[in-house]
């Protein structure tokens, strides 16, 4: 069979939906060709099909038709009493649909990573912070400062694309100054390290915020074993920059006791570094669809996540709508899964009803009531997501055929 060079495609699997991915496929399947990146290419190429691929509907073990399948899970959805929408990563037309569905069932809704919005929602509802945009800081920046441990694997072309560019509008590569502050992994160190501007500022995330009081005051004591030039070179960069930009993504703070008040130490030192020069906020999100559910989530029902139909309104509770925890602790009798982006293993519940509609590589840890495939927006159906900034929408064009539906036309029949 000829292969075909598909060019420009926007890749779905990270939160930077980078629009630059060359691919070359048959129908059959693909290869990334453009990048040097090989975590990108490894993680798009890891949805080619293969033989443990699903590509037609099951109930139970048995092999069933579309139409069977939609109706089992309506019958499934008819006989429930709570029901919990899960969201594993959607494009934005699959999260409306998903809405609709929530609504007319009166089930609970929310998102695999809700856990993780709440660490910048809770500052954005107190206080709120000044934010900034993918291109501003990659025309614009000149001192970034990179709170975290893990961003770099989640985003892995962040260095590429955003931090050292080949090409800006406004500031050369050489003029730019990193601090990464964090206890980040030596790979991602030496990877981005081979850049002279950058620093390293080993310390525990616990220790961020006495980090910025330092920066903030050199009368502190410095209880940090940082020496008086990194900590000078940092102050001297700060006052000397003309566009400062602090960068984290707040899962890499979750396991810690004091993740808000990590979160709130950025985001007022960036505020008031504005006082004496621009400085902004660059929050990263999950790559599982974040901010698309947190969008179309707050257009369509005023909450971003955690919420449930009630004949017709939604309420919304961070608690009581928590549906992992409703599914962990039987508290729902049936559970339907969405799951266009992820790889990772769908832990199921025996104890109650479970409707998968997934892509086709997706597994799951017991064989779910009703399994639906379907395919995966901006390689086998089209779509649009947004970005990590929320600022920019990008558009999917599929690629590859495969004959089953998106996830938005199986979540519309199912109403």
């Amino acid at each position: 069979m000829k292969k075909i060079n598909i060019k420009e495609i926007t890749c779905p699997f990270c939160s930077l939906l980078c629009d630059d991915i060359n691919v070359i496929h048959d129908d059959k399947r693909y290869n990334v060709h453009n990048l040097k990146n090989k975590e990108c290419s490894k993680k798009i190429e890891a949805f080619n099909i293969n033989k443990k691929s699903i590509l037609l509907p099951k109930i139970g073990n048995k092999i069933s038709t579309f139409k069977d399948a939609i109706n089992k899970s309506k019958l499934l959805i008819k006989a429930g009493n709570e029901i919990g929408i899960l969201n594993l990563g959607a494009d934005v037309a699959s999260v409306r649909s998903a809405i609709n569905l929530t609504s007319q069932i009166n089930a609970n809704f929310d998102h695999i990573n809700s856990k993780y919005f709440f660490g910048n929602m809770n500052i954005v509802q107190r206080t709120g912070y000044i934010a900034t945009t993918l291109m501003e800081v990659k025309n614009r920046s000149d001192v970034i400062l990179i709170f975290g441990t893990k961003i770099f694997g989640k985003v892995s072309r962040l260095t590429e694309k955003i931090l050292f560019p080949k090409s800006s509008l406004y500031i050369k590569k050489s003029k730019k100054k990193i601090f990464l502050v964090g206890q980040f992994p030596e790979k991602d160190i030496k990877n981005i390290k081979n850049n002279s501007q950058v620093t390293n500022i080993n310390i525990k995330i616990e220790q961020i915020p006495e980090f910025i009081s330092l920066i903030n005051s050199k009368d502190g004591i410095n209880n940090l074993n940082l020496s008086d030039n990194i900590l000078n070179k940092v102050r001297l960069s700060l006052n000397k920059s003309k566009y400062a930009t602090a960068i984290w993504s707040s899962s890499d703070f979750f396991k810690s006791q004091v993740s808000d008040i990590i979160i709130s130490s950025i985001t007022k030192f960036i505020c008031d570094l504005n006082n004496r020069t621009r400085a902004v906020c660059l929050p990263i999100s999950g790559n599982l669809g974040d901010s698309t559910s947190i969008q179309v989530s707050t257009w369509l029902t005023g909450f971003p996540v955690r919420f449930k139909g009630v004949n017709g309104i939604f309420k919304h509770d961070r608690e009581a709508y928590d549906v992992t925890n409703l599914i962990l602790n039987n508290q729902i009798d049936t559970a339907i899964y969405i799951n266009t982006l992820s790889l990772e293993k769908i832990q199921l519940n025996k104890k109650i009803k479970n409707i998968v509609i997934g892509h086709p590589r997706t597994t799951c840890s017991l064989t779910p009531d009703v399994f639906i495939p379907v395919g995966v927006p901006g390689v086998d159906a089209s779509g649009i997501m947004f970005r990590t900034d929320n600022v920019v929408t990008l558009p999917l064009s599929p690629f590859r055929k495969l004959n089953i539906p998106s996830s938005q036309q199986v979540l519309d029949k199912m109403v």
